[in-house]
């Protein structure tokens, strides 16, 4: 915000009106000079208030008095930009992370179209057809902002990326559940080996998950590659859901719930890892490090559970 300096000269009984016009404006002059016949001012003012204080003052001055207006003295910033705080690195991650949670109608459509592709790849046992799917899935965002909430306790975060992650993994599984129904009116599905892979738990999935975690958070912080590690997060999790719904179609209760113990052991383990890589990025404190326990405690009931269960396998079916 510039500032000038106006000067006023001006007789001593024409004071009382210039005063006037001043304090209607609430512009304090500062007297430099004054004599019983001439009084000298000088006002600072910012560049509006010049403009209309040389249209108010000229009215009232008369033909021997004077005006002037300096070039801007100096410049203040505006206030709301002298408050205005420089984002931490955290606070713009968590704005990119606000954003990636949110859910839309574009993410229910990329949700809903990847778990298509993903269900003709498994059912026509095609790798590239499973792979491309994942290029499309949204499912990574949730995830990676999921975990930020945990680790900073924001709950309004953990809430909308929690349900956007709900809702996108509901859909997946609902889109290939009707779309096996759909394709079993007009002929039986074979499973064949890329179906059966994701039917349970095993470890080859579980450390997939576990680096691709910490490499999606590393992708958030460093802002780059969010594309390529997308990939990995949705072959973590759209391939076991999308099977689920499809053994669940098929009356197939065991593979179908082994193919979801797979999924939510992914996304513990997903979730584990990208705080981890946030904990070590920010250099959090231990006490706030009480999420990671939660988290590790969640991988290791469900490891556990599944192993009790007997859907655990040391490789993919």
């Amino acid at each position: 915000m510039a500032r000038h300096l106006l000067y006023v000269q001006t007789e001593a009984s024409r004071m009382p009106s210039v005063l006037g016009v001043m304090e209607d404006r609430d512009v304090h002059p500062l007297v430099l000079r004054s004599s019983a016949d001439q009084v000298y001012l000088v006002v600072p003012v910012d560049t509006a208030e010049a403009d209309q204080l040389l249209t108010l003052l000229k009215p009232v001055l008369g033909p021997e008095d004077w005006i002037a207006l300096d070039t801007p003295a100096w410049t203040f910033p505006e206030p709301e930009a002298a408050e205005r705080e420089e984002p931490t690195p955290a606070e713009e991650l968590e704005s990119d992370l606000d954003q990636a949670a949110r859910f839309s109608p574009w993410f229910a459509f990329l949700t809903v179209a990847s778990a298509t592709i993903a269900f003709a790849g498994l059912v026509r046992d095609d790798p590239l057809l499973v792979l491309a799917s994942m290029i499309i899935a949204p499912l990574m965002g949730p995830l990676m902002a999921l975990g930020f909430g945990l680790l900073w306790h924001h709950r309004r975060l953990m809430l909308q990326a929690g349900l956007t992650a709900a809702a996108g993994a509901g859909l997946a599984w609902a889109a290939a559940w009707l779309l096996a129904r759909a394709f079993t009116i007009s002929a039986p599905l074979a499973p064949g080996a890329q179906l059966m892979a994701r039917s349970a738990p095993n470890l080859f999935d579980l450390a997939l998950a576990l680096v691709t975690g910490a490499v999606g958070a590393y992708s958030y912080i460093r802002g780059q590659g969010q594309t390529l590690v997308g990939v990995m997060v949705a072959i973590a999790l759209l391939p076991p859901l999308v099977a689920s719904g499809v053994f669940a179609a098929l009356g197939w209760a065991a593979p179908a719930t082994g193919a979801l113990y797979l999924a939510l052991v992914n996304a513990a383990a997903l979730l584990f890892t990208a705080a981890v890589g946030y904990a070590v990025r920010f250099r959090l404190t231990l006490r706030r490090l009480w999420p990671l326990a939660l988290l590790l405690g969640t991988l290791a009931l469900l490891l556990w559970w599944t192993s009790r269960a007997g859907f655990w396998t040391v490789h993919p079916v």
